[in-house]
């Protein structure tokens, strides 16, 4: 058996590549990640038809940073379903962005081992959502010998902030994790030259902004916070 993770981009279908979609035609499965019962999936919404009449398995990833408890609830579900999966050749889980960059296919591929100690695993690279904020804004992300951080707002203000002071370039994914305390931790790593907030990329509903208005509390899970100490702006 083997585990295709495929990033499908970070919203706009037109950005899922020739790859990913070319493993999804002849995959015999498709996994669905959901973020909680009765959600949507995001990912599923990209494909659209592209998986039309495929056999899926739904997969609900707990949003906890506890991971026992997150293994515990993905085994339990892949103990109901055996009759879905097991004796499956190639199975691809469609991830949201790049499947190399934070992929919950890694915490399916590890429980998935307890059960098939052989299952194999196969990466499928897809754009990232901090490129496509960037293509959004009209910014070139990183020039020269700059260096780009990638940052996970749930890192914490510490770790946030020791990681901002020492690059050029930063893309926070989920800024909304850091509520209150985003506004005080751009203003301790800068100064910034250009701040620009794009929530829901490649999606309907998305939404671009700038300076001030960028650091203000927002509750969007699909947030990128792009910060530039020299401005790149396509003329």
């Amino acid at each position: 058996m083997k585990l295709i993770a495929a990033g499908v981009g970070p919203g706009d279908p037109e950005l899922v590549t020739i790859k990913a979609l070319n493993a999804i035609h002849r995959a015999d499965l498709i996994v669905i990640p959901h973020s909680g019962r009765g959600r949507s999936s995001v990912a599923e919404s990209i494909l659209g038809e592209h998986i039309h009449g495929k056999q899926t398995l739904r997969i609900v990833f707990p949003m906890t940073r506890d991971s026992k408890t997150r293994d515990e609830i993905i085994y339990d579900q892949l103990n109901e379903s055996r009759g879905k999966w097991s004796g499956v050749k190639d199975a691809v889980m469609p991830i949201l962005g790049d499947a190399a960059l934070y992929s919950t296919a890694a915490y399916l591929f590890g429980v998935l081992r307890r059960f098939v100690p052989t299952v194999e695993l196969e990466i499928i690279p897809g754009v990232s959502a901090h490129s496509l904020a960037s293509a959004s804004a009209g910014k070139f992300l990183a020039m020269d010998d700059e260096i780009l951080a990638i940052v996970p707002g749930t890192a914490g203000r510490e770790r946030v902030v020791g990681m901002l002071v020492n690059c050029d370039v930063a893309a926070i994914f989920k800024p909304s994790a850091l509520k209150d305390d985003l506004r005080d931790i751009v203003s301790l790593s800068g100064p910034w030259e250009r701040i620009i907030r794009v929530n829901r990329a490649g999606l309907p509903g998305e939404r671009l902004s700038e300076g001030d208005s960028a650091l203000e509390d927002a509750d969007e899970y699909l947030s990128t916070l792009l910060l530039w100490r020299n401005d790149h702006a396509i003329l």
